[in-house]
């Protein structure tokens, strides 16, 4: 249940579908990049492959969760979601850093980096 469909073959790994009910379950252990999406957006889509790329550079140490706003207005709106894609970066529960917009891998790269250290 807690799977979305969206597959990464490369690194044979499942990104985690987030939503109101498993939110606390998931996001309060270890470092999360929460990518707040919709089917309609391809900008969302387009992102997907960046955070595949993620997965494969840093195995364990980071879980990818994508959480559909058209299914979760209440965790979108919480967080002040207005436009997606929407990027939250969490540690143990806690927001490190939010990101509108698209983002490259690069800079991606470098947040994440800050919090394994």
């Amino acid at each position: 249940m807690g799977k979305t469909s969206i597959f990464v073959p490369a690194m044979e790994k499942e990104f985690v579908n987030i939503n109101f009910i498993n939110w606390e379950k998931h996001l309060n252990h270890g470092l999360w990049l929460v990518d707040f999406w919709a089917e309609w957006c391809t900008a969302c889509l387009a992102q997907d492959k960046v955070y595949a790329e993620l997965t494969g550079l840093f195995g364990d140490k980071l879980n990818i969760g994508k959480l559909n706003v058209s299914d979760n207005r209440l965790l979108a709106d919480r967080f002040g979601v207005r436009n997606i894609p929407f990027l939250l970066l969490m540690k143990e529960g806690k927001v490190i850093l939010q990101m509108p917009g698209i983002q490259s891998k690069e800079y991606l790269i470098n947040q994440i980096k800050q919090q394994i250290q």
